[in-house]
């Protein structure tokens, strides 16, 4: 084979791997916005609209995972190398996410009133019933963990990540992009039920983690053991009424 004819190759398998990424992309993401709002317009289902629409886009990434022969492990669902280092990387991620979150929610609510930071959260009460409700809070834990541990970094950093980063292959500083356009979706997702301020937190957070995703070497161990915690955290907070439900 000459090198004009490997070079030609070469082009095609990653012409097909850029448009397979785009398609990941528009199937995962379409699933997931066009469930969630649809089950927001019905009134008795918008509490679930989340975890529904999230294990959709699951699904559906997951199909398309094994119709090319991947797996999550591929995208950084593996045994951990050293349970230490995993230990000390979670501990890491946690605090980091933690303080981001904390000090973004600080600076919007200080810089908007909170009337208006209340308005923005066109679906505020979603813990409403939590507070003192063990059957409740029990759960939202499991959701926390599930969803919110494994679901979320799933899809937002194992999978877009990847395929942002294969269809910004060519442009400068495409991992860069990869990293910001996932955390800005990850925030819009969270205004339904937080308002503005909940939404540049979890965004600003979303975007730290993509960071640590690549500093961990793209291990999702430590970012689903840190989201779980921190959610968990957040609830306990709530259940136990040291934290306002909101």
């Amino acid at each position: 084979m000459n090198t004009s004819s490997e070079s030609l190759m070469k082009e095609t398998v990653r012409k097909n791997t850029v448009r397979n990424a785009a398609i990941d992309i528009i199937l995962v993401l379409g699933t997931l916005l066009i469930v969630k709002y649809a089950l927001l317009n019905i009134e008795a289902m918008w509490t679930y609209a989340g975890p529904i629409s999230l294990l959709s886009a699951l699904a559906v990434a997951n199909g398309r995972l094994r119709a090319r022969g991947e797996t999550w492990a591929s995208l950084g669902l593996k045994r951990p190398q050293s349970w230490w280092k995993m230990i000390v990387w979670t501990l890491i991620a946690l605090v980091l996410t933690t303080v981001i979150g904390q000090v973004l929610e600080g600076i919007v609510s200080a810089t908007i009133s909170s009337s208006a930071v209340q308005a923005e959260a066109g679906n505020s009460g979603r813990f409403a019933n939590l507070p003192g409700n063990t059957a409740v809070f029990v759960y939202w834990l499991v959701v926390a963990w599930f969803i919110g541990g494994f679901a979320e970094e799933m899809l937002f950093r194992g999978l877009l990540i990847t395929r942002f980063e294969t269809l910004f292959s060519r442009v400068p500083f495409g991992l860069v992009f990869a990293i910001i356009v996932p955390a800005i979706i990850f925030g819009q997702q969270h205004h339904y039920y937080q308002g503005i301020s909940g939404a540049i937190a979890t965004g600003g957070v979303a975007l730290v983690s993509g960071i640590l995703y690549i500093v961990f070497k793209r291990s999702l161990w430590p970012l689903t053991l840190s989201h779980g915690l921190a959610n968990s955290i957040g609830l306990t907070m709530i259940y136990t009424g040291i934290q306002p439900a909101g």
